[in-house]
């Protein structure tokens, strides 16, 4: 089942902006989250219930990828994230 709207058609660049981090899948990004005791999917959803699947996906590789980057603040973070 894919996880969001137009998943097939997004995938590939996904997967080349994970890459880029040396995450494989979402799935690993959300590993990586849980692993540091964190959950933007949910985050995400609490703040704004009636947002598109794509958006807690979204806030799960932004997440990713400013842990793999080592980020410890929110600016670093966003920066990181774009």
């Amino acid at each position: 089942m894919a996880l969001f709207e137009s998943y097939e058609r997004r995938i590939a660049q996904i997967n080349t902006a994970l890459s880029k981090y040396g995450i494989s899948s979402i799935e690993e990004a959300k590993q990586i989250c849980e692993q540091k005791g964190i959950d933007p999917y949910t985050i995400a959803k609490n703040i704004q219930p009636i947002c598109f699947e794509n958006v807690g996906w979204a806030y799960v590789i932004g997440a990713a990828f400013a842990i793999k980057k080592g980020c410890k603040k929110a600016a670093d973070a966003a920066e990181v994230i774009g």
